[in-house]
């Protein structure tokens, strides 16, 4: 017969056994999920994530997507619907910068993209300015893909040059117009400047007067004739800054009539 004290020993020992499997238990199962998910269109990966930026950026969907020539671009879609904007970057910034924009016009009923060009941010490739307006051709496509029937550009400084030459080429859906924020003719091998006179679509030039940004908004207008709309505002901010600055509600009003206009 067992000693009872060696019994109740081993009892003992049963009993904080099993506490330390069920802690276990729930320490893996409290710390195995953080709630986040993801999918996989195609041979795109795609996920739901809320994009950096703080606050204001807003919940969105990370995208992958091929230029023409085989680059593989990063981006997120912001909101829903058939009415499409791009948002294309500055340099030397990249998608981040549009992050506030895009829940701002996301929350106005548009589905926007946003991306990195080629060499920034997340997107694979080099900095190859030159060929950034295949890199918007492209976008134009990924956001047709994801449900657009039409889009607008806008694009702040070397974004809004290339968006300008991607519109002058065939296109998957409209482009029904193009905004810029202190954009160049020319950059670094970049230049709208043949494709400007080309365009039928609506235009909207944007520039603060201290900033370089305001002789290329005047030269564009002067390319694009009459058609062109140009609005300079005082201060030096640049591109996306512009967005921030003490005018920053007049350049919203703007660019917000502007889509209004554009995609009814």
């Amino acid at each position: 017969m067992q000693h009872p004290m060696k019994e109740r020993l081993f009892q003992l020992l049963l009993i904080v056994a099993c506490a330390l499997v069920v802690a276990s238990m729930v320490s893996t199962v409290a710390c195995g999920s953080d709630g986040s998910t993801s999918t996989t269109a195609g041979t795109a990966q795609t996920g739901a994530d809320t994009a950096s930026g703080g606050s204001d950026a807003g919940a969105s969907t990370s995208v992958r997507f091929k230029t023409e020539d085989g680059v593989t671009l990063s981006g997120k879609l912001f909101g829903s619907g058939s009415s499409g904007v791009v948002l294309a970057h500055m340099y030397p910034a990249d998608q981040t910068s549009w992050y506030s924009t895009a829940k701002r016009l996301a929350q106005e009923g548009h589905l926007v993209l946003t991306f990195d060009f080629r060499g920034y941010g997340d997107s694979e490739g080099t900095k190859e300015i030159e060929l950034i307006d295949k890199d918007v051709a492209s976008a134009i496509q990924a956001i047709a893909d994801a449900g657009a029937t039409e889009v607008a550009l806008i694009g702040a400084s070397m974004g809004g040059t290339a968006g300008l030459v991607a519109t002058a080429q065939t296109t998957p859906i409209p482009v029904t117009g193009v905004a810029t924020l202190s954009a160049p003719v020319e950059f670094k091998g970049l230049s709208a400047e043949e494709a400007v006179p080309k365009l039928t679509v609506p235009l909207l030039f944007i520039a603060a007067e201290d900033d370089a940004g305001a002789d290329g908004a005047r030269q564009l207008q002067e390319l694009s004739g009459s058609g062109a709309e140009l609005k300079l505002l005082p201060g030096n901010e640049h591109g996306t800054e512009l967005l921030e600055g003490a005018h920053a509600d007049e350049i919203w009003g703007l660019l917000s009539g502007f889509l209004e206009r554009v995609l009814p």
